[in-house]
């Protein structure tokens, strides 16, 4: 699937464009805060000036490292931004998803593996936090891996 905007190429499931921020949706465009204009395939772009939305995008993703599923929650909830909407619902599905892994490692403790999995599960939930908050900062959503879309 190609972007209606500026034609970047983008995955069938994605709901934003990365390079221009675009809505493929048919609903409102994002600003990514990157100049596309006469920006050809493989090329950077250049940075035009700070979105305040890739700001709360990315604070999203950090925001769950302290607060559980509750910070994700309220900027679910209060935004109205298509970006920091569609990054609080990944990082809601995300903790979610790393609630439901802890319950089940710690029944696995029975058996001493699930000792392992939750230090795992620490590990993973901190780096793929820092992801997402990186990637959206960039303007970009990222649905992070073996997380099943709840919200």
């Amino acid at each position: 699937m190609y972007c209606p905007s500026c034609g970047e190429e983008v995955s069938d499931d994605s709901a934003y464009c990365s390079r221009c921020g675009e809505s493929l949706d048919g609903g409102t465009s994002v600003s990514s805060g990157w100049d596309t204009e006469g920006v050809g395939a493989g090329d950077a772009g250049t940075r035009v000036g700070d979105s305040g939305d890739t700001t709360m995008g990315a604070l999203t993703h950090l925001i769950a490292l302290v607060t559980w599923i509750l910070g994700p929650l309220v900027v679910y909830i209060v935004t109205e931004d298509g970006f920091v909407k569609e990054n609080s619902r990944n990082a809601l599905n995300w903790q979610i998803a790393f609630t439901v892994y802890s319950i089940i490692s710690a029944f696995l403790i029975l058996i001493v593996i699930g000792v392992l999995f939750l230090v795992v599960l620490g590990i993973l939930n901190l780096v793929f936090c820092v992801i997402a908050a990186v990637k959206a900062s960039d303007g970009e959503t990222w649905e992070y891996p073996f997380t099943p879309d709840l919200v």
